[in-house]
């Protein structure tokens, strides 16, 4: 029995490393082992004692039988009393054979208790080797998290120092833009003042020359004050000259202006104009709100009308100027009425000038809005005094705004706004209803 409880000993101590919850079970097992053994032992000493009791009967029988009469009364009591303890022991030896076939049932428990902790053994002897490699792999995802971590922390110092980078690049930008706004506007207010100059000097050499024309019909003998002509000229001479340089310090479209945002003065020729200049585009149009009339007149559109920093059409004579290198692209952006965004992009645009009706060409099309312009390519701009589209109606007149019509609403961005702005998708055969619409021209990359 001490074999056994060794056994059960080392196998509980092998069972506790894998699993916890057996020490439980095994002190209870250890507990009904002492009690069988306690049971058993006690079951030995009950039959050593009944086959004494069974000895002494015996004895007393035979004695009996040598007994004489008299003293069978004294035997008859003997037995009587042996008979009564031999009944004790025999209840006695029942309850006990009861107990120990209870404890046989324990025993029988025991030993399923024994193979499930084998088969817990078997169990965790195959997991511990997954429990093992599962480890490992933590292990290694652990020192992969450090590792990013690390990484992470030294991309963050990184961006840290980019955005510090950035944050003084962009308020050195925000300075210079600032020194080139304020040249801007002493170059605006020195052209205002030469240009002020220049009409004061006109206006005197205009009154002059009237004055001798006066003079040379009505008294031909009178002389012609050349010298105080020439005077003014040399006078007017380096003012021109002052002018022309100012003019001439001037971008020629906004591909050079590394600024923000904002209305710039540009000269791509002739006289200077403003215009709004954005990461390197110049405005040409744009409508979101209906605050500028657009139902205009010819001359109107050649020239330009509206404020570059709301609704603006910036002149069809500098839309001449600015693309008559060949050297433009052009983009127009728009959002419908739906909340919807397009876009539509030409690599290559470029307007005619005054004699050609200052024609469109574009080519080269990308873009989400379907290749519209198509309808329009080559055609002349039409206004509401200038009809020069091929339909049977006048698209400018009927739908207020000019534009370069072939039939009228395949494009109509110009047209009055309260009544609905159009562009005709061609991949889905319906109209987009344009809400807001802005065009930008810009210099193509690599073209000289």
């Amino acid at each position: 029995m001490n074999l056994e409880n060794d056994i059960l000993d080392a196998h509980a101590d092998r069972s506790a490393k894998v699993n916890p919850e057996y020490n439980h079970k095994y002190r209870h097992n250890k507990m009904i082992h002492v009690q069988i053994s306690r049971l058993a032992r006690t079951q030995t000493q009950l039959d050593e004692l009944q086959q004494s009791l069974q000895t002494q009967i015996l004895d007393v029988q035979r004695r009996m039988d040598r007994f004489e009469e008299p003293n069978w009364n004294l035997l008859s009591a003997r037995v009587d009393f042996l008979d009564l303890e031999n009944k004790v022991l025999n209840d006695h030896l029942k309850n006990t054979t009861q107990k120990v076939s209870d404890f046989e049932k324990v025993h029988a428990s025991i030993l399923e208790l024994r193979e499930d902790v084998e088969s817990i053994e078997n169990k965790a002897d195959k997991t511990i080797p997954e429990f093992r490699k599962e480890i490992s792999k933590l292990d290694v995802n652990y020192a992969q998290l450090n590792a990013a971590s690390s990484y992470l922390k030294e991309d963050q110092e990184n961006l840290r120092q980019s955005v510090k980078a950035i944050a003084v690049s962009v308020s050195n930008a925000i300075d210079r833009a600032e020194m080139d706004r304020l040249v801007i506007k002493k170059l605006n207010d020195s052209v205002e003042e030469l240009q002020a100059r220049s009409r004061q000097h006109f206006s005197r050499l205009n009154d002059h020359i009237l004055k001798s024309e006066s003079n040379r019909d009505f008294n031909q003998t009178e002389t012609i004050p050349l010298p105080e002509l020439m005077g003014e000229v040399k006078e007017l001479q380096p003012v021109q000259r002052e002018y022309e340089d100012l003019v001439n310090q001037l971008p020629r479209d906004c591909s050079s202006i590394s600024g923000p945002s904002g209305v710039y003065l540009i000269h791509p020729g002739q006289a200077p104009f403003d215009t709004w200049c954005n990461n390197g585009s110049t405005l040409i149009q744009r409508r979101y709100n209906g605050s500028i009339e657009f139902n205009r007149k010819f001359s109107e559109y050649v020239h330009g009308f509206g404020d570059a920093s709301s609704e603006y059409w910036l002149g069809l004579e500098s839309m001449h100027l600015l693309t008559a290198d060949n050297c433009s692209s052009m983009r127009i952006d728009m959002s419908d009425i739906y909340g919807g965004f397009w876009y539509a992009e030409y690599e290559h645009f470029y307007i005619g000038s005054a004699d050609t009706g200052y024609v469109l060409e574009v080519r080269g099309f990308k873009g989400n809005a379907s290749d519209a312009f198509e309808y329009q390519n080559h055609m002349e701009f039409s206004a509401m005094d200038r009809d020069r589209d091929i339909s049977n109606t006048h698209c400018a007149g009927n739908y207020e705004g000019g534009w370069w019509f072939s039939h009228c609403q395949h494009v109509n961005i110009n047209g009055k706004y309260t009544l609905g702005l159009t562009w005709f998708d061609g991949v889905r055969n319906e109209w987009i209803a344009v809400a807001t619409s802005e065009m930008r021209m810009y210099r193509r990359p690599g073209c000289s």
